[in-house]
């Protein structure tokens, strides 16, 4: 049995749906979780916040659900428009602090992990989501 393909409003609504409660969940774990869940690790790789990719992977499996397996690269797409928009916000703060100056080569190579396992939870999430999607396709 083919599944069909969803159409591009059902991607639309899939994106606005995984953004809005990527922002939704990022605010409520601030606000919900103890503080030592949300401590940020620093290895020697870099820093990793674990909290951040099981919201990711959750956010991205209902894009995912709504969308299909078509949801795969807007959810990476979205996760590395994020981690964009992350650390060219970092490089800002850290430009126009005169006694902190990281260059962006140390941005880059401190956040190099955590990127990837964000894209990891994203594509993992998605694709979660998308083996709920199919089964419930098949079921009709």
């Amino acid at each position: 049995m083919s599944v069909a393909r969803p159409t591009w409003q059902r991607l639309m609504l899939a994106t606005a749906a995984a953004m809005v409660s990527l922002l939704v969940a990022s605010w409520l774990v601030g606000r919900v979780l103890p503080s030592a869940w949300q401590e940020v690790v620093q290895t020697r790789w870099g820093f990793l916040t674990p909290a951040s990719y099981l919201v990711t992977a959750a956010c991205m499996g209902l894009g995912g659900a709504l969308a299909g397996h078509r949801f795969l690269i807007v959810a990476v797409g979205l996760t590395l428009a994020v981690w964009i928009a992350t650390l060219s916000v970092l490089a800002g703060i850290a430009g126009s602090a005169s006694d902190i100056a990281y260059p962006l080569g140390y941005l880059l190579r401190t956040n190099a992990l955590s990127a990837t396992l964000s894209v990891a939870a994203a594509a993992s999430g998605t694709w979660l989501g998308t083996l709920w999607y199919t089964r419930q396709t098949a079921r009709r």
